[in-house]
């Protein structure tokens, strides 16, 4: 379809679905308040093309329908993420089941084809509402806890931390209402700070969230205690060599291993894989009273990393070894289990709930492809579920926040990758839209996660 003109109206709102744990109100309950944000994507010789985010800015809801009424006889011929009746310039938009729940300040939204020339409705209505853009009695809970104030997610590890525990519901919070901002660290291009500094000087804003690797900077302990302290979250991944080698690090991640022997007490593969497991434990400790995401064995199910390359079965094995031993023999509860397929969802390669706190994929679209990624993400959220937050653990272009709102792509997180990733594959411009989206959390904008 041929892109004409783009044009935005603010009548009113935000809309996502509310994340696990939330106090839901019954079904088509009234909303107190909300706001509309009609946007014209396309037009063209006799229709256009329409997204439409509604913000609930009343108490959670259950179960809505969005109202509205063509100003000259335009028709709607097309919808997704919704359905719809009209009676002759009246529209009446329903949800489907996977966005009837909006929380409070949650945004959820659909779009539409349409005949006739491009224009904006007036009297939007949510629920029988109109949508004034007005919050009455606005919610005082912290954004650490779901509406309700009450956290009930329970962590894969039964005896996770309380920085653990409030890192985690804070994710299942902000899951469909906002994507937190990510950054991986280099540190041989400009030292560690390079991509950071690029994003704090062209924007103003930190990420929510600093990844860091120990294949690439074993010592990387110490910035990732600087930042929790900061007010930041770190996520951890490990480039894991081989434990058929004795060299550690990216360009040992892709050769061959012995997943059995490495997973087998008294061999030297096991001696090795433990080895790694302890010294990455011993930077993760650093992080003392904090928490951590940490990203184990990602891009499951690719044949590039060692991890992958036996199958699913032999995968799992590994995931469970390696988080019972970080768990177990060295003790540590501070962590949050993010599990990361590649591009193409496998559910072969899935541990298990058990086993799993978020979950997540990955892709590096071409330069300057600001695409929400729904396809990848339905095929992650069809294999981890409805309820468990989903990551976009590693990405190059970072995905539009507006497309991620329109179309349903409920990331919890990004990470952009470092050096050309970050500087080549994303222009200042939309560096700048993204980092000043109220979709978009920045490092100033997280709750105290430190208590």
């Amino acid at each position: 379809m041929r892109t004409r003109t783009r044009i935005t109206t603010l009548a009113g709102a935000t809309l996502v679905v509310a994340a696990a744990g939330s106090v839901i109100a019954t079904n088509a309950q009234a909303a107190a308040g909300c706001r509309v944000a009609y946007t014209i994507t396309s037009s063209w010789q006799g229709g256009f093309g329409a997204d439409v985010a509604i913000t609930n800015l009343g108490d959670p809801i259950n179960g809505w329908n969005l109202t509205f009424t063509f100003p000259s006889g335009q028709t709607v011929s097309q919808m997704w993420n919704g359905s719809h009746t009209q009676t002759g310039a009246a529209v009446t938009v329903r949800n489907v089941a996977y966005n009837a729940a909006v929380a409070t300040n949650a945004t959820t939204g659909f779009g539409f084809n349409g005949t006739g020339s491009a224009a904006t409705p007036t009297g939007f209505a949510l629920n029988g509402t109109a949508c004034t853009g007005t919050v009455p009695n606005p919610p005082t809970s912290s954004p650490a806890t779901p509406p309700g104030g009450t956290c009930t997610v329970a962590p894969v590890d039964p005896q996770a931390t309380p920085a653990a525990r409030r890192l985690l519901c804070y994710l299942y919070s902000q899951y469909g209402n906002h994507i937190l901002s990510g950054q991986q660290e280099s540190t041989w291009i400009g030292g560690p700070d390079y991509e950071i500094n690029h994003i704090q000087q062209n924007t103003g804003k930190y990420p929510a969230i600093r990844g860091l690797d120990m294949g690439d900077s074993p010592d990387f302990g110490a910035r990732a205690a600087a930042w929790w302290n900061a007010g930041g979250i770190p996520m951890v991944g490990y480039h894991m060599g081989s434990p058929a080698l004795d060299a550690d690090g990216y360009d040992s991640s892709r050769q061959r291993a012995d997943i059995s022997a490495a997973l087998t007490a008294g061999t030297a593969d096991n001696r090795r894989l433990n080895q790694r497991l302890d010294a990455v434990a011993a930077q993760l400790n650093r992080v003392s009273g904090g928490a951590v995401i940490f990203r184990p064995f990602h891009e499951a199910g690719g044949t590039w990393f060692w991890w992958s390359m036996e199958g699913g079965a032999q995968y799992n094995r590994l995931w469970q070894y390696t988080f019972n031993y970080l768990t177990k023999t060295r003790g540590l509860h501070h962590l949050v289990w993010l599990h990361g397929y590649n591009g193409q969802p496998n559910s072969a390669f899935y541990p298990g709930r058990q086993w799993v706190d978020v979950g997540g994929a990955d892709t590096y679209a071409g330069d300057g492809n600001y695409d929400p990624q729904l396809a990848m993400y339905n095929a992650s959220r069809g294999i981890y579920g409805t309820s468990l937050p989903i990551a976009l653990h590693e990405n190059g272009p970072i995905p539009d926040p507006g497309r991620l709102q329109s179309t349903g792509a409920r990331w919890v997180l990004f990470a952009t990758w470092h050096g050309n990733h970050l500087t080549v594959s994303n222009s200042l411009s939309h560096l700048r839209t993204v980092y000043g989206h109220s979709y978009v959390v920045t490092r100033d904008e997280l709750p105290n996660l430190r208590g």
